[in-house]
Parts: C-alpha cells; structure tokens; sequence
C-alpha cells in the first residue's frame, strides 16, 4: 500500500512538473457598466510545461458566454479566454467561470464583477469574436543568459539557471559549453536564480523586452589576495523524521496536528511601487506559496494589501483550495505609495473576526520599508500592544530592506510579541515564513 501510495505522489509530482498552466489573472472588476460598454474581459493562460494542455469544458452562469482563441495549449505557447456578461437588469453582479484543463486536477476558475447601470433587453448574449486583425496576445523576446567566472571571464558550463515568475519557478535552464542559455520569454518582469557547483549562487531581478534581452552572470568570489582560513569541524544533527499515521487526512509533512495547533494567520502586504523593485515581491510570493502548500484544511489564511489604499484579497477562509488561493497570491501586484497604517488596522481587524480559541492568531506584515513610529505616530505601537492582549501576534517580514528599517520594524515585534524576519535571496524566502508558523503554533 505505502508503495502504491509513492508510486500516486511521484506521478502527481511529474505530472505537475510537465504541465504548468500560469494565469496572468483570475479577476477582474468591471466596475459601473452601462448599455454601450465594452462588457468583456481577456484574460491569458501560458503553458509553462513541457506536455500539451487542452481545455476540456467551462461551466457558464446565466448571462456569460466564454470563448477561447485555441482551446489547445502547447508548451510555450499562450492562449486568450475572453469572458463576457449581458447584464439584464440593473444591479451589482459577480460571477465564477470554472474552466476545465486536462493538465490540472482542479478547474481553474476567473472571476468577473461590477455594477450594471443599465441594460439592453435585445442585447446579444455572445461574447465578441477573436478577429485577423487583432493583436498578438503577447509580446515575446528571447533571452539570452551568459554565465561566467568573475576572475578569469571564461564561460561556465552546466550552470543551473532558474527562472522565477509571479513567486512559482517558470523555467529550469542549463548553460551549454559556452556559458549561454537562451530562452523565449513574454515581455515582464522576472526573478534569476543562477548557480553553478563551486561557484555559489547569484540573484537578480531583469524586465525582458526586445531591447532587454540579455543577461550575463558572474559567479564566484572575486580574488585579492590568498587567505588562510581555519575551518571548524560541523556536526551535522539530522531532525528525525516526521511519521504521519495513515488515517490522519488533516496534517502536513511540516504541521502534523499532533505537534501543531491551528492557524489563524493575516497576511499585511506591502504592495508600494517600491515592492516591484530587486525581485521583492517575487520573493515574497514564492515564501507565501511555500507556506501555502504546507497548510492544513483546519488553518485560516486571510491577506491584506496597502499601497495607496487598502484591499482585502482574500477574506478569511479554510486552506480548503490551495490551486485558488496561490492564484490570488501570484495576481498580486505593486503600484502607489506606502501607507501601512490602515492596511494594519484591517488585518487586525480580519484576525480577530476569526480568532481561534487555543490556536496561534498571527498578523504577518511583508514590507521592503519602514514603518512610521515615531512620538507623533504611536498609534500603530498602541495597536500591537492592545490586540496582543486579545491574544493577536504580529511579526514583520522585511523583504530585501535597508538596514536603516529594522529598527522600527524590531520595535513592532517587541510590542506584538513576534518576530523579525529578514529576506535576501531565494533561498532564504522558501522556509522562513513556515519556520515562524511552526515555531508560533508548536503546541506546548
């Protein structure tokens, strides 16, 4: 049984692997709409695998017609799924568009919202059809990636190059004997991960277009002068292994239920244009999704965002739908300025709506800034210090930010109870947020 049951989880692991389907969104708010408006949205699914997608079927709600400019998705390849609802009477409407595809275990499901002013009874329920004339659905570039030694220049062979879009690892490269890997990618922001054995590791973020469409590596340690470094003897202690019984359905390999209690966590993000900057927010995406996938059926998960003004993403809910939540946490975006105050307020506010009794009720704020707590600003202080004897912690992420900043983020957690938790690279970004979780809720 336990054979068969690898066998399952080694498929469903390659399988994932070979198929990658990656949304560019999956909401969309109309806002007012009136009689001569455009009512349709295009959104796009990119193929980011190795094995052909198909959509197999979509589930239409009254007043939705759906269609798709290829229903075959090849690798590589990125189709349009325009959306569009007839209103027939006046009103605030929302709907869910389910979209099967053979490649995933679930159905993929794009939301379409807004207030009908007006209405036109005659109006044709079909959605517009995809023209000749219209526009690529996206503009490519191919990218070339150089890796080399940063003392002699020579060209690194077999170095791993990955790439990191929207917080999920959209492809693995690796360079040929002369250092280089090309790959044709959408115009966008991207997060670079190069590592070569011996060499170490580097990070950084690029925007790919047909003028930016080239990136060299230099990996190692720049050489001065020789040094003689005595090395300590390690003892490596290895953690005994986590046993889940087979009738438990609620654990994870990291939070079994016998050793952790619930979780009640409040995600407060920093979504300021200056997120968009060095990668911060693709780092920050991959340590949510990291944790996400950690996450049992009995933890809470809510998130937060401020920039310009406060958002509520994801109300409060049951880590029930993994494939919908990472989905919301990869539509995340950055623009505006950074005004924290409220967005703290709100998640507060979230968090003990839905407190758990004898769980961990944790606010996590995610930010690359500082937090205004100065004399004239105690408020905040105030906030954390009142909602920790509600029972409420908080711990900030500070995400590839000045050392200037960890002051004031340090003085939120010592007020909240929490901690301070620094993000650099990638690899840091992966554990650390489940560290924190594991270590709050660790039953006593």
């Amino acid at each position: 049984m336990k054979n068969l049951l690898f066998i399952f989880v080694a498929f469903l692991l390659l399988n994932s692997l070979s198929a990658q389907v990656i949304f560019n969104q999956s909401y969309h708010n109309l806002g007012e709409v009136n009689k001569t408006d455009k009512k349709y949205f295009d959104f796009t699914l990119t193929n980011a695998g190795t094995k052909k997608a198909l959509v197999l079927r979509v589930e239409e709600p009254y007043g939705i017609d759906v269609k798709f400019s290829k229903k075959e998705i090849l690798p590589d390849s990125t189709i349009t799924v325009r959306i569009k609802y007839t209103p027939k009477k006046k009103g605030k409407f929302k709907k869910d568009i389910p979209i099967w595809i053979n490649v995933n275990n679930e159905p993929i499901t794009f939301t379409i919202e807004g207030d009908a002013k007006s209405f036109d009874v005659n109006e044709s329920l079909a959605c517009p059809d995809f023209t000749k004339s219209a526009k690529p659905i996206a503009l490519r570039a191919p990218l070339s990636v150089k890796v080399i030694d940063v003392n002699t220049k020579k060209p690194i062979k077999n170095a791993s190059v990955e790439i990191i879009w929207d917080g999920l690892v959209y492809k693995k490269l690796t360079t040929d004997k002369k250092g280089i890997s090309v790959q044709e990618l959408k115009w966008d922001n991207y997060y670079f991960v190069v590592n070569a054995e011996g060499y170490g590791t580097k990070e950084q973020d690029s925007y790919v277009n047909a003028k930016n469409n080239s990136l060299v590596f230099e990996l190692g340690e720049a050489t001065k002068e020789e040094l003689i470094v005595a090395i300590d003897t390690v003892v490596e202690v290895i953690p005994e292994p986590v046993v889940i019984a087979a009738e438990d359905t609620i654990s994870t390999q990291e939070l079994p239920v016998n050793l952790y209690a619930p979780n009640n966590i409040v995600f407060c993000i920093d979504v300021s244009v200056s997120m968009k900057q060095q990668g911060r927010l693709d780092l920050l995406k991959a340590s949510m999704i990291e944790l996400l996938n950690g996450l049992r059926p009995i933890d809470r998960l809510a998130i937060v965002t401020y920039a310009s003004s406060t958002e509520v993403v994801l109300r409060s809910k049951y880590v029930t739908n993994k494939a919908e939540i990472t989905q919301l946490i990869q539509d995340l975006r950055a623009g505006g300025y950074t005004a924290g105050a409220k967005g703290i307020k709100k998640a507060y506010q979230l968090a003990r709506g839905n407190f758990i009794e004898g769980g961990n009720n944790q606010v996590i704020i995610a930010t690359d800034g500082a937090f205004n707590v100065t004399s004239s600003h105690n408020s905040i202080l105030e906030d954390v210090a009142e909602n920790l004897e509600r029972g409420v912690s908080i711990s900030v992420v500070g995400v590839k930010n000045e050392k200037k900043t960890i002051k004031s983020m340090k003085a939120i957690t010592q007020k909240g109870n929490g901690n301070y938790i620094h993000i650099e690279t990638y690899a840091q970004a992966k554990p650390l947020l489940m560290d924190e979780i594991k270590s709050n809720s660790r039953k006593k």
